[in-house]
């Protein structure tokens, strides 16, 4: 078995997914599985002409980006799974730091606003609305954290199972802290450097999205 399985979901990442991939230090991660949101450009052949023997690319059954990590580890075949996005803002460089924080009932995050880290992609407009929500979870559910919509991340395949997520849209990162810290596990931080994307535009509206996750962060669970 595999000990470490890294899920990508994509959506018309074709010019920066195969660059993200290729960085990726494979000594730490055994599985990459590749999950695409029906892709109108070359994104899935891009992938695939980069992957190896046993990764995975496979066309996303479930809705939304909550529904793509969902397919993903269906096919996880890792002790750890990790989340990383497509388009390289997500630095490869910082999995064996994110790795080296895993332990029993952990959930480790990268986070742009420890101390150490930083954003170059950030606008004004994402950062003042990371910064609510995530005072807002940490006050609403008690969670300790940083950077709450920044989901780089890494966790057992047990507890990811525990966790029970539900919420197929980008509402999961909300939803991951809020069980996460319900059944008990421990948070980690690492600092981490969010770079400028690759290619392409950012899938996330900040208005949509931003009133879905108010009302995540304002749910009982």
């Amino acid at each position: 078995m595999a000990k470490v399985s890294l899920i990508i979901p994509s959506l018309n990442e074709e010019g920066g997914i195969g660059k993200t991939i290729k960085e990726i230090p494979r000594d730490f991660v055994d599985q990459i599985i590749v999950v695409d949101g029906h892709s109108t450009d070359k994104t899935v052949e891009e992938a695939m002409t980069v992957l190896g023997p046993n990764d995975n690319v496979v066309i996303q059954k479930r809705d939304g980006f909550g529904g793509a990590l969902f397919d993903g580890f269906d096919l996880a075949q890792g002790e750890t799974v990790m989340i990383m996005d497509a388009d390289g803002s997500h630095n490869p460089n910082d999995i064996p730091k994110i790795l080296s924080k895993m332990g029993p009932n952990t959930l480790v995050l990268a986070s742009r606003y420890a101390k150490g880290g930083r954003s170059d992609d950030d606008t004004f407009v994402r950062k003042l609305g990371n910064w609510v929500f995530t005072k807002l979870i940490n006050v609403v559910h008690g969670v300790r954290v940083t950077d709450a919509l920044y989901l780089f991340i890494a966790i057992s395949r047990n507890d990811f199972k525990r966790l029970d997520l539900k919420n197929h849209g980008f509402g999961v990162c909300i939803e991951f802290l809020v069980r996460a810290k319900k059944i008990g596990l421990r948070f980690e931080e690492v600092p981490a450097i969010e770079r400028a994307r690759l290619h392409g535009e950012s899938k996330v509206s900040a208005f949509r999205d931003g009133l879905k996750m108010l009302k995540m962060i304002l749910k009982k669970y």
